[in-house]
Parts: C-alpha cells; sequence; structure tokens
C-alpha cells in the first residue's frame, strides 16, 4: 500500500493529504524529518542506495518523510530506527527550513533534528549502501569535496553549526 502524505503550505499547514507518488510526481510541498545522529563525538553520514529514485549515490544525514498523521518526532525516531538500526536517543530539535531539491522536482519542509544514536549500528542496504562516522569539520570537508550530497546534509549542517554557536 501506498504511503499517504500531508501536503502543508509554507506555513506547514495541512492543505490535504496524497500519495507519496502524486506528492513526488507534481512536487508538492511535504514534511520530512532529518536527524544528525551522534556516535562518540562523531555524526553518521550515510550513502544513499545506488536504486534509490530520489538522490542515489548522494552523501546524506539519516531523513524520514513524515506520513500522513505522524509527528516530526515520530519519523525521526523510525529513520534513525530503520535505516542505521539505532535507538533515537535526546533527540533534540535544531530547526525548521523549506528545503527545494530542483534537480528532483522536491519541495519539502525539513525539520532537522540532533541524536545520540544508541545501540549496535545495523543499515537497511535497501536505503544505505554505506555510513561514514565523520567529524563536523570532515563533513565540510566531503560536501567541499565535489561528491554528491544531499540538499538537506548541506542545509542541515550549516543549520546546525548555527545553533551551536
Amino acid at each position: 500500500m501506498e504511503e499517504i502524505l500531508d501536503v502543508i503550505n509554507e506555513k506547514n499547514e495541512v492543505i490535504r493529504q496524497a500519495p507519496r507518488s502524486e506528492v513526488e510526481a507534481k512536487g508538492l510541498l511535504y514534511r520530512t524529518a532529518e536527524i544528525i545522529v551522534f556516535m562518540e563525538g562523531k555524526i553518521a553520514i550515510q550513502k544513499r542506495a545506488a536504486n534509490k529514485t530520489k538522490r542515489p549515490s548522494h552523501y546524506s544525514i539519516v531523513g524520514e518523510t513524515v506520513k500522513a498523521g505522524e509527528t516530526f518526532e515520530e519519523a525521526a525516531v523510525r529513520g534513525v530506527r530503520e535505516e542505521l538500526g539505532l535507538e533515537a536517543r535526546n533527540l533534540r530539535k535544531i530547526g525548521d527550513k523549506i528545503v527545494h531539491d530542483e534537480l528532483y522536482t522536491d519541495n519539502m519542509l525539513m525539520r532537522l533534528f540532533t541524536c545520540e544514536g544508541e545501540g549496535r549500528m545495523e543499515i537497511d542496504e535497501g536505503e544505505v549502501k554505506e555510513v561514514k562516522m565523520l567529524s563536523v569539520e570532515e563533513v565540510q570537508g566531503l560536501i567541499a569535496s565535489g561528491v554528491k550530497v544531499t540538499p538537506c546534509l548541506v542545509e542541515g549542517l550549516r543549520m546546525y553549526k548555527e545553533a551551536i554557536r
């Protein structure tokens, strides 16, 4: 069964609900939880699987689409568990940002969180090809290196650095 998403306006108000395929085809605005997962002072940066329809083989933080009726926090905890096999401890909201990915006609309201990943990492190979544990400076270097990265990784790191100033 296809996921149903809340279609929102720029004030984060639900306009209606629609199947994921319609949201993606029309570039409708929807919600996503993006999570900077820390383990032992390093950030889990994942390389998306090559078979993903959007942003294949791009480096990213954990990202999870918020399903209709689900909270950002529920999606964040679910995403960390599904993608990395970890429990999200001390989930902390950093902020919201509308992100437009023109390459994939993708428009999302990103709510950024940080958390501590707890447990033994077990990646979902259908979603994630590999995970690197990097410092903030190493993540900046990865972005600057010219490899493919998601807009939410770039914006998320910027928001995180601004929040800890």
